[in-house]
């Protein structure tokens, strides 16, 4: 009742208070209008005092003030004029009676108590004029007004206000607008998830009554290994739904459609990462299903005690204390362990979420890195791997494929590529050797016909011939000095050294002798 009343107290104070409380850019906005306003009126001139703050007994100067404010202070002097006139006529008749009364004073001890008593009236009225006057005082301040904070009493005689730009109100009316039809959306979304939710739940008990109408085995005929058996079920089901929920907790930047990639595309190395973490984990698993069905024998293997025939007394007695003997210190140092192997199930099963998220998100990098060298490669769209078809990397995150999602699926092309291009290579240079080898040929016999026509040796033997092609070669880089250390090693072959044949020995005369006398003995 406490916090009702105190809930309504404040939603009153909200309420009453709303009229004055206003965001802080419209109060601004107030401020720097009424500066303008003010600005305005004063005409650019400095005030040393507030414009309504003034002493009403004196008058004020008017050399300095201009427009609105000397029309102000003009009033002002005349209110205050005004107000010592009236002092002045109240305090005639005063000075009149005591004439009166010093005049009739003199006649008789009657006119003295008229005296007195108008004394007394006296008195008792300039009493009441100073209440009078202090409370005229009091009520000429500003803040005696009732209306003294209302903006509609300040601004009375002031220049109206500039009209705020109708952007600004369109914009604040939007925004009301869309906030309470963002509330009325919120309202029917939730409204239409709470039906929804009561829907969910009618139809599971439904369910829950078919199944039970169904189900013909009773609590008392169920065996102990058929709930051990539905335990390891309920514990395998429990296993997993952990772990989904765990993957989809740690694993919210990811959509659907690349969880299933990243599964498919967990290669040999994730699996031998996690062969010793599932080792470890079944075996605790092992463990924790032991420790369950020695819990169970040792529940149902409690030794009974032997009933003997009681009295009367005895009963009600035994009616009057408690029933049976609890067993919870029996199953507390079981419980313990199944909370620590919780634990450790919990902590596992996390590590091993966080693990495959950290490794789905490195082979994702890893697969848009490669795709992305795929499209920028000339040496793959040159060298295709036959019946590898790339997909685009849009497409093979929507409709995964093994080929495209796992990481070796995508260095396979390169690998073919390479190899494909290497034998390219060497194919072209082995057809480069053999044309070169075709035209070394030729060069040789050609080289032949022309030594032949310059007068060499006619019945030469092929062998000859074939002997004295790598001395050609020879040649090339020797001096001309040298030239009869060649001819003499290509003249080795048959057996004697031939002397050179030139052109000038062909011709009959003396020619041959000028010829042999140049040529060294």
């Amino acid at each position: 009742m406490m916090g009702s009343s105190g809930e309504d107290a404040l939603k009153a104070i909200q309420k009453v208070l709303d009229p004055y409380i206003r965001p802080r850019e419209e109060v601004a906005q107030i401020r720097r209008i009424i500066a303008l306003h003010l600005d305005s009126c004063v005409e650019g001139a400095s005030v040393s005092a507030p414009l309504a703050l003034v002493d009403a007994t004196t008058p004020a100067s008017l050399s300095h003030a201009r427009g609105l404010h000397r029309e102000y202070l003009e009033a002002l002097n005349a209110n205050i004029q005004a107000r010592n006139d009236f002092k002045a006529q109240c305090s005639r008749p005063i000075r009149q009676s005591d004439q009166v009364g010093s005049d009739s004073g003199e006649s008789g001890p009657g006119s003295i108590e008229e005296h007195l008593a108008t004394i007394r009236l006296e008195r008792k009225r300039g009493k009441l004029d100073v209440v009078q006057k202090h409370l005229e005082i009091l009520m000429r301040k500003p803040a005696a007004s009732k209306d003294f904070m209302k903006t509609e009493e300040i601004f009375k005689d002031s220049r109206p206000l500039p009209k705020v730009p109708n952007e600004l109100v369109t914009a604040l009316g939007l925004d009301k607008t869309a906030t309470s039809a963002h509330l009325k959306d919120l309202i029917d979304q939730l409204e239409k998830h709470v039906l929804g939710t009561k829907l969910l739940l009618k139809r599971e008990e439904q369910l829950l009554e078919q199944v039970k109408s169904r189900s013909t085995a009773s609590p008392e005929t169920v065996t102990d290994s058929a709930k051990v058996e539905a335990l390891g079920k309920t514990r395998a089901e429990l296993i997993s739904w952990i772990e989904t929920e765990l993957g989809k907790a740690s694993g919210d930047d990811l959509d659907g459609g690349s969880d299933e990639v990243h599964r498919k595309s967990r290669g040999p190395t994730d699996s031998l990462n996690m062969d010793d973490q599932l080792a470890s984990i079944k075996e605790k698993y092992t463990q924790y299903t032991e420790a369950r069905k020695a819990l169970l024998q040792l529940v149902s293997q409690q030794p009974k005690p032997i009933i003997k025939p009681r009295t009367q007394d005895q009963d009600s007695q035994d009616a009057v204390e408690s029933g049976p003997i609890p067993t919870a210190h029996l199953l507390a140092p079981y419980l313990e362990q199944l909370l620590a192997i919780s634990r450790e199930q919990k902590g596992l099963i996390t590590q091993k979420s966080h693990l495959n998220n950290t490794i789905m998100k490195q082979v994702k990098e890893n697969c848009q890195i490669l795709d992305h060298l795929a499209d920028e490669s000339q040496l793959i769209p040159a060298h295709p791997m036959p019946g590898a078809g790339r997909v685009k990397p849009g497409v093979s995150d929507a409709v995964p494929t093994p080929q495209h999602t796992e990481v070796s699926g995508r260095i396979k092309p390169w690998v073919y590529a390479a190899d494909a291009a290497k034998i390219a290579t060497l194919e072209a240079v082995a057809e480069k050797i053999d044309e070169g080898q075709i035209a070394l040929e030729a060069s040789v016999r050609t080289l032949a016909e022309i030594d032949v026509l310059l007068g060499g040796q006619q019945g030469k033997q092929e062998g000859d011939t074939e002997g004295g092609e790598d001395d050609l070669w020879l040649d090339e880089g020797q001096q001309p000095g040298n030239a009869a250390n060649t001819r003499k090693h290509t003249d080795k072959w048959g057996g004697k050294v031939n002397e050179s044949k030139t052109v000038f020995d062909l011709l009959d005369g003396n020619l041959g002798l000028l010829r042999s006398e140049q040529d060294p003995p």
